[in-house]
């Protein structure tokens, strides 16, 4: 595919202010052209894909003010009326975008550092879902993430998805789908945003964010195809200075004892966001593993970075294929018991015990400084 079709391909959504999601957002389309937008969705996908733009974009051809000759609702919202600003701006009387933190219908209640959504905000959410929408035709409420809803207030909204008020569309957005009740998922329409591929991703990068061919072709395997995870790379600074500072920090701590790896366990588990702290460390775990297996299949064409991994892996033949093998296999259980609620901490404790030994320490089964 040539750069020029790649960046065809991702700007199909982009009417809906989305660099990617085409096959969702051309779902949504036919559910509005057809006037016929269920009254709860579920918005899933990997984080940072895009699933809060498309619930914007959506609620945006709701509401939109200028729909083209014909139509009683854009399938392409103007993004230039006063509708879609004030919803870009989250200033819409009829949009609004439930999270840990917001509002409540206890006033005395603090939700500032709250990382759940729970009953009191959905008490107020099924207040205010009964009123007649006051500037738009459709009152939308985008739950972002859905997951965050406490088990006490996911029981609460089944009953709102059970009996929907006239006129308003509930919007579930979560990467971790699991964690929802099966019945509230069940009373949910789900649409997919799935990740470009890696070659149309890096095809925008280039065109849109004037990157080298190879830095954009590096940023969007890491990124795995997500832009959002491509975009906030680029905010951080030089990516593949922070990738090999990832890396690094990988090479130490498979080097070092238990007491210190259950020391970065804690320190990723307990920062703010925990969750998605956790799971972008572990791609940055699964690419370092995958690359020294590359390595030792001698299929060194596919390693991300080759020039870093000449330079900085000499010995990476230290690992048995078998060992590595099994422990991507780690890798990847672990990280899909985090998306599934297991606690991020006790997930990384019990896989960072077992990281593999190099091989020429395998007769006694210790690492340098390991455990």
């Amino acid at each position: 595919m040539s750069s020029a079709s790649a960046v065809a391909d991702v700007g199909v959504a982009a009417g809906w202010g989305v660099v990617g999601g085409a096959r969702a957002v051309a779902t949504l389309q036919r559910m509005v052209a057809a006037e016929r937008v269920p009254h709860a969705l579920l918005i899933v996908g990997p984080a940072q894909v895009g699933k809060s733009r498309v619930a914007l974009g959506l609620a945006r051809a709701l509401n939109c003010l200028a729909p083209a000759e014909g139509e009683a609702t854009p399938v392409v919202p103007c993004g230039q009326c006063r509708a879609c600003q004030c919803i870009d701006a989250g200033a819409h009387a009829d949009v609004e975008i439930v999270a840990p933190g917001g509002l409540c219908r206890v006033a005395e209640h603090d939700h500032r550092h709250s990382r759940s959504i729970g009953i009191c905000a959905i008490r107020r959410l099924e207040m205010a879902a009964i009123i007649q929408p006051y500037e738009g035709r459709r009152r939308v409420y985008i739950l972002d993430p859905a997951d965050a809803l406490t088990a006490e207030a996911a029981d609460a909204f089944l009953k709102t998805l059970e009996e929907p008020p006239a006129a308003v569309t509930f919007l579930l957005v979560t990467s971790r789908p699991a964690l929802l009740p099966e019945t509230v998922r069940s009373r949910c329409r789900s649409v997919t945003v799935a990740p470009l591929a890696v070659k149309e991703l890096a095809a925008w990068l280039e065109a849109e964010q004037g990157l080298a061919a190879d830095e954009a072709r590096m940023l969007a395997q890491g990124a795995r195809g997500r832009v959002g995870a491509a975009l906030a790379e680029l905010r951080e600074g030089d990516p593949r200075a922070r990738q090999r500072a990832q890396r690094e920090e990988i090479r130490r701590l498979c080097a070092a004892g238990r007491a210190e790896r259950f020391a970065y366990a804690e320190a990723l588990a307990g920062r703010r966001g925990q969750v998605d702290n956790a799971l972008l460390a572990l791609e940055g775990w699964i690419d370092w593993w995958r690359d020294m297996l590359l390595s030792e299949a001698g299929c060194e064409d596919g390693i991300r970075d080759q020039e870093e991994w000449r330079e900085r892996e000499s010995a990476s033949h230290r690992y048995a294929p078998a060992q590595i093998c099994k422990f991507l296999g780690e890798l990847h259980r672990t990280r899909e018991l985090i998306r599934q609620g297991v606690s991020a901490r006790l997930a990384l404790e019990a896989l960072l015990v077992d990281v593999p030994a190099p091989r020429e320490s395998a007769d006694n089964g210790r690492t340098e400084g390991g455990p």
